[in-house]
C-alpha cells in the first residue's frame, strides 16, 4: 500500500462524518468526492507545523461534495423550455 492509500485509509471516518451533513445523496458518491478532496489536499499541502493534515484537507472534501451536491441538485432544461 502506498503513501497515499495509507492516507486515505487514515482519513475515512472524516470523510464519513462531512458526508453525513449531506442529506438525500448517495454515500458511495460522497465518498468518492472526499476521496479525490483527500487527494487534492494531499498533493497541495506544506508541513510547516502550523497545520495539522485534517485540518487541511477538511476544507477541501467539503469542498468536493458541497460541488458534487450542487452538480446534481442542478436541473439543466432544454432552451425550447
Amino acid at each position: 500500500m502506498n503513501e497515499l492509500e495509507t492516507i486515505i485509509k487514515l482519513h475515512e471516518k472524516l470523510i464519513y462524518k462531512i458526508a453525513s451533513k449531506f442529506y438525500g445523496l448517495p454515500i458511495e458518491d460522497l465518498y468518492q468526492a472526499g476521496v479525490i478532496g483527500i487527494i487534492k489536499a494531499y498533493n497541495n499541502f506544506v508541513d510547516n507545523g502550523q497545520t495539522k493534515f485534517t485540518t487541511y484537507a477538511y476544507n477541501y472534501i467539503f469542498g468536493e461534495m458541497y460541488e458534487l451536491s450542487n452538480n446534481l441538485r442542478t436541473i439543466k432544461l432544454n432552451k425550447d423550455i
